[in-house]
């Protein structure tokens, strides 16, 4: 017997490995190539581990890059398992302005409209798959916050319909913040997507001056919003606008963080003790873990970055 909703999100969305395991959430793969080396992203924890300890991507890997699933092979994907377990699938995609994604996750979504009838009949299941792809507007942590409500709206018995409402919504107000601790990669990555978040410019003032941009990702829109002098002082920047939205009031009661390396280094950043003592006593539910091996060769290794949902947020 099919079960009513299944949650998919691509390999960019950060969230623990227990959380994907434990509410059961799929993951769509994301081919990796460092050089002449290939990997494949499908958040398992132990190669996530292995790529950070053995820091597969390095400055001398001048080739290195990130290709989706192409829209065949997301199809093949969900007729491959959530046709026959799910009614629904809701799949969750990291933003359309940075990845096809999205464009290949609704162009799959058709094509399993199509086939899956006859697939599900074969299984002694009535009708189709649906699946409704949602556009989170947001990446790394940003899309872990949007799984998270996902998640819950499921086991708190909400329709689909309903789901993909409430979620498509959210996704308008999910602010993730990044912090790099190399500029380098950010730079070199977004230049061959035609990205201008961060110059050749800002690249070598930031390096003179261990200047750091704090760049925020909202409504599909990347950008810097501040900078600061290193990396721990731009980590302190955000943990306390984080803190004080928290105060202001969140639309879910949950704050997402990943990290871009070994989550004991995580824990040693100076103000993140307090930063994880307070979200947890204001009765939010406070999400670690490690940046996908996607994110890491799109940002840099060692980068840090904090998601919420708030309707009304300035960083200050």
């Amino acid at each position: 017997m099919a079960t009513s909703i299944g949650l998919l999100v691509d390999a960019t969305c950060d969230l623990p490995h227990e959380f994907f395991r434990d509410h059961e959430i799929g993951v769509l793969p994301v081919a990796i190539r460092i050089g002449q080396t290939h990997l494949e992203d499908r958040r398992d924890p132990l190669q996530t581990a292995e790529f950070y300890r053995q820091r597969y991507d390095r400055r001398d890997a001048l080739h290195a890059e990130t290709h989706p699933m192409g829209a065949a092979e997301v199809a093949e994907e969900i007729l491959g398992r959530w046709a026959t377990e799910c009614d629904h699938v809701i799949c969750m995609t990291v933003t359309a302005a940075r990845s096809g994604i999205f464009s290949n996750t609704t162009r799959a979504a058709v094509e399993v409209s199509s086939r899956s009838r006859d697939l599900r009949r074969s299984h002694g299941l009535p009708g189709r798959c649906t699946v409704t792809v949602i556009n989170t507007r947001s990446m790394f942590a940003g899309q872990g916050v949007l799984a998270w409500e996902a998640a819950r709206l499921r086991e708190a018995g909400g329709d689909a319909s309903a789901m993909a409402e409430r979620l498509a919504m959210l996704a308008d107000h999910l602010h993730c913040y990044f912090v790099a601790s190399d500029l380098y990669y950010l730079l070199h990555r977004a230049a061959k997507r035609g990205d201008t978040s961060v110059n050749w410019t800002a690249y070598a003032v930031g390096k003179a001056l261990d200047l750091k941009p704090i760049l925020l990702c909202h409504q599909d829109n990347t950008g810097p919003v501040a900078k600061s002098w290193g990396f721990n002082a731009g980590v302190r920047k955000v943990f306390d606008n984080t803190l004080a939205q928290v105060e202001a009031g969140l639309l879910v009661p949950c704050v997402c963080v990943s990290y871009g390396g070994d989550l004991a280094e995580l824990e040693k950043l100076s103000g993140f003790a307090a930063f994880r003592r307070r979200i947890e006593a204001a009765g939010v539910e406070l999400l670690v873990c490690q940046m996908s091996k996607t994110g890491a060769v799109n940002v840099g290794a060692g980068g840090l970055s904090v998601a919420f949902a708030a309707e009304r947020h300035k960083f200050s």
